[in-house]
């Protein structure tokens, strides 16, 4: 299962709202929606502060290799707009 589908299926499990999972974890609001939709992947502080909140393991929300790939866009991005 993927990180989109796990996060929404812990969330709902928890009877929690996407605004509720956002408050507790410090992650944005739009940010949660995006990831449930998997417009966007995220990054590993994201996934271990969605897990706190959650009260489960990083591990049960995202695999090792989504993470890294996330990190890697994500600093593949960062190289972007400092040599643009």
């Amino acid at each position: 299962m993927a990180f989109p589908d796990n996060l929404r299926r812990v969330r709902l499990g928890q009877f929690l709202s996407q605004a509720e999972l956002a408050r507790r974890s410090g992650v944005h609001a739009l940010t949660v929606t995006r990831l449930e939709a998997g417009h966007t992947a995220p990054s590993t502080r994201t996934v271990r502060a969605l897990a706190q909140a959650l009260g489960i393991s990083p591990s049960e929300l995202a695999t090792p290799e989504e993470v890294a790939e996330a990190d890697l866009r994500h600093r593949q991005r960062a190289i972007r707009q400092i040599t643009d």
